[in-house]
């Protein structure tokens, strides 16, 4: 009998307050279908003709295509809200 082992899982970093901000934007320009747009731009690599498009090269080799995919409408919604109260990046952490 040969004991497997499990590899560890590592969690995955908290998104960052530029991160969100990149996202939102994005999000906000492109409407409520934005994260197949985002996918697309990915797939193609078209992302960096975008608008910060260097922030969102940035995700897609940091964090990958599927944990944009995964992140909730939920988690962007509370970011533009604290971003909204609190306009200066230096202060929106």
């Amino acid at each position: 009998m040969t004991d497997t082992i499990k590899p560890a899982r590592v969690p995955m970093p908290e998104w960052t307050d530029e991160e969100l901000r990149t996202l939102v934007d994005f999000r906000r320009r492109n409407g409520r279908r934005w994260k197949s747009k985002l996918l697309d731009l990915y797939l193609f690599g078209k992302d960096d003709s975008e608008p910060n498009g260097a922030a969102l090269r940035w995700i897609r080799n940091r964090r990958g295509p599927s944990r944009v995919d995964a992140l909730t409408k939920a988690t962007l919604d509370e970011a533009e809200k604290r971003f909204a109260d609190c306009p200066n990046r230096e202060t929106s952490a």
